[in-house]
């Protein structure tokens, strides 16, 4: 994820979350030791990299065959560049702003900009700082932050957000997308097989680990609403 977008990110979280009384400290902490604690979250981290490392085998083929047959029509592997790049989070935003003023504000509109945000960033982040680490040339010769590929990671974390907010079908449709983000990376030669791989396996593991901690604290709002004692007639 590039540096303007982290800072529309920071600046569109800090606008809505404004009023929030929740530490966002405690609620990354949370999350984030849930992206690695999490045993569903360990086994789709470990056959990600495993499947990567595979992967990395047949890199060089994959390419050669996307950039001599094609694996999208130049439209469609544009409209996964952008979706991956720009749309997917402005679609999820609008999508959460929509529902929550049909509902006339009932719907948690705080808690689900502050889940989805908060993972965004910290998915930005770790996706950033691994780019940067391993430092793996482009195929296309672009130096040097191809591992992992971050609009795949970004996708797969939209779809995660998504799939917890908006349920199976929706999240079907959301995965879908990121699958077609992740085929444009490999057919733009942006990226390798293995870059999408585990980038997808990454937005996931980060995406669930927010999630989980968004279902909690969900869970113990309304806890709070039913037991909170009612005033006196």
């Amino acid at each position: 994820m590039n540096q303007l977008k982290l800072i529309s990110l920071f600046f569109f979280f800090g606008i809505i979350n404004g009023g929030s009384d929740d530490s966002i400290l405690g609620y990354f902490t949370e999350s984030s030791s849930k992206i690695l604690s999490n045993k569903s979250n360990q086994l789709i981290l470990g056959s990600a990299a495993i499947a990567a490392l595979a992967a990395t085998k047949v890199d060089h083929q994959v390419k050669s065959y996307a950039q001599t047959k094609g694996l999208l029509s130049d439209d469609i592997s544009h409209f996964g560049d952008m979706y991956g790049g720009y749309w997917g989070h402005w679609l999820l935003w609008s999508s959460i702003l929509a529902t929550s003023l049909n509902d006339g504000g009932k719907t948690g509109l705080t808690e689900k900009m502050e889940f989805s945000t908060l993972a965004m960033i910290t998915n930005g982040v770790i996706t950033e700082l691994m780019k940067r680490s391993f430092g793996r040339v482009r195929p296309n010769g672009g130096c040097c932050k191809s591992f992992p590929s971050g609009h795949t990671s970004h996708s797969f974390t939209v779809a995660t957000i998504a799939n917890e907010l908006y349920g199976k079908q929706v999240g079907a449709v959301a995965y879908c997308l990121a699958a077609l983000v992740a085929t444009s990376r490999i057919h733009d030669n942006k990226h390798y097989l293995s870059d999408v791989i585990f980038g997808a396996g990454l937005g996931t593991a980060v995406g669930r680990g927010f999630a989980l901690t968004y279902r909690d604290r969900i869970n113990n709002n309304t806890c709070l609403l039913y037991t909170s004692p009612r005033p006196r007639d």
